[in-house]
């Protein structure tokens, strides 16, 4: 048996040298098939990753990233606060200095989101503002700087840490407000109790959260001055970050049964622990998007492989009616000659492969290299690296489909070859 495959493997690898240029020419096919797929696979891939770590450490609506998982009152999550903090986290001290001793927790960020009016004395806007630890902030933010080292959104903030009273605008707020670093302003919130009140800031940064909208109403400060603007203890929520995204269900878990054993009299059976995926609305959007633009994509390129190398086939078999008509006058079967047929289909594509695994690995070294800059995506006002992965566990799927595709295409010759008598093969012209 093995002896038998040998000899049909042998014979149907000399085949390959009868008609060279046809052989290239499907071997090209295979190799530029596989590559085009597989760059435009890397490129879905790290786009994917680009928006997962955009999710988690910048976000998309001006709130901050969403971190690994965030911790609030599950109930702002179903109805709007009919007082400012009504859903916020009391006593949050204890439950942040719990979680930052867990072995796999990186750092803890508590936020407070508030809102009110910014005003110069002669012109006044309203935002929407966002109290934070900066040294924290900075280090989330900053991590967006290992996918586009253009994006120097943690430097952006670090100047919270000089001034306790210090405010960072949106672009294009602090350009209507028509504002310069190191300018006074006055900011107009309403407390918890539904008084209104007033305190003096200074500008100590501006900068663009990459959405246009977000910009005309973003302000940064830091947590204590809003609390003592809206004269409150509270929190809105937590977010956590991780070492790393692995084993996520069992952090989750574990960050569950801690806040059990830590909630206050205030937050009783309402604290939610929420994932990133959960928050991640415009991720989700755009993943979906992805998904079925490269799937159209990848299966067009694929009928392309597949109709190419199935006309190729179809020539090759054509032209060798007669010599199939001697092989079954010698005794071979029907299912021996197309099995020669598809073994030779299969060296082509797995000659075809290789060659298109390294042509890919080099193309995809060579944009990452040139370092492309990207339009921005639309809505927002900042450009991003083209970057494609060379190699990810999805590139295996490809290359099965290549082979696969191209040594099916060979099966034309079993649908000719039963149509065709010995007498009317020997005959053929």
């Amino acid at each position: 048996m093995i002896q038998h495959f040998s000899k049909i493997l042998h014979l149907a690898y000399r085949n390959l040298f009868r008609n060279k240029r046809r052989t290239l020419f499907a071997i090209f096919i295979a190799a530029s098939g596989y590559a085009a797929m597989a760059i435009a696979l890397g490129y879905y891939g790290f786009s994917i990753y680009g928006l997962q770590e955009m999710t988690i450490r910048n976000g998309f609506g001006g709130a901050g990233g969403t971190g690994h998982l965030q911790i609030k009152d599950s109930r702002s999550l179903e109805s709007q606060e009919k007082y400012t903090l009504e859903f916020g986290l009391a006593d949050y001290q204890k439950m942040v200095k719990t979680i930052k001793n867990q072995p796999e927790v990186d750092y803890v960020l508590p936020r407070i989101e508030f809102g009110g009016l910014v005003t110069t004395g002669d012109k006044s806007f309203p935002f929407i503002g966002y109290g934070v630890e900066s040294m924290h902030e900075a280090a989330l933010r900053g991590g967006l700087s290992d996918i586009n080292p253009n994006l120097k959104l943690g430097e952006e903030i670090k100047p919270l840490d000089k001034n306790k009273f210090g405010i960072i605008l949106g672009k294009k707020l602090a350009n209507a407000l028509g504002v310069k670093i190191g300018d006074p302003l006055m900011l107009y919130g309403a407390t918890v109790q539904g008084a209104v009140n007033a305190i003096d800031v200074e500008l100590v940064g501006v900068m663009s959260t990459g959405l246009n909208e977000t910009d005309k109403y973003y302000l940064l400060t830091h947590i204590d001055l809003v609390q003592k603007l809206v004269n409150t203890d509270k929190i809105s929520l937590i977010s956590v970050m991780f070492k790393n995204r692995d084993s996520l269900d069992y952090k989750v878990s574990t960050i569950q049964s801690i806040l059990a054993s830590t909630k206050g009299p205030d937050n009783n059976k309402t604290i939610g622990v929420i994932t990133w995926e959960t928050l991640a609305e415009y991720y989700t959007a755009a993943k979906d998007l992805f998904n079925m633009i490269f799937s159209f994509m990848g299966i067009i390129i694929l009928t392309i492989v597949i109709l190419s190398c199935w006309n190729i086939m179809n020539m090759t078999t054509m032209e060798r009616i007669r010599e199939i008509g001697t092989l079954r006058a010698i005794g071979l079967k029907n299912t021996n000659i197309t099995f020669i047929f598809l073994l030779e289909a299969f060296l082509i594509s797995i000659i075809g492969l290789l060659i298109g695994i390294i042509a890919q690995v080099i193309l995809s070294n060579i944009i990452n290299a040139l370092n492309i800059e990207m339009p921005p995506v639309p809505g927002m006002n900042q450009c991003y690296a083209l970057q494609v992965y060379t190699l990810s566990p999805y590139h295996l799927f490809i290359a099965i489909a290549v082979v696969l595709a191209i040594t099916l295409s060979s099966l034309s010759a079993f649908f000719i070859i039963r149509k065709l008598t010995i007498v009317e093969s020997l005959e053929h012209a």
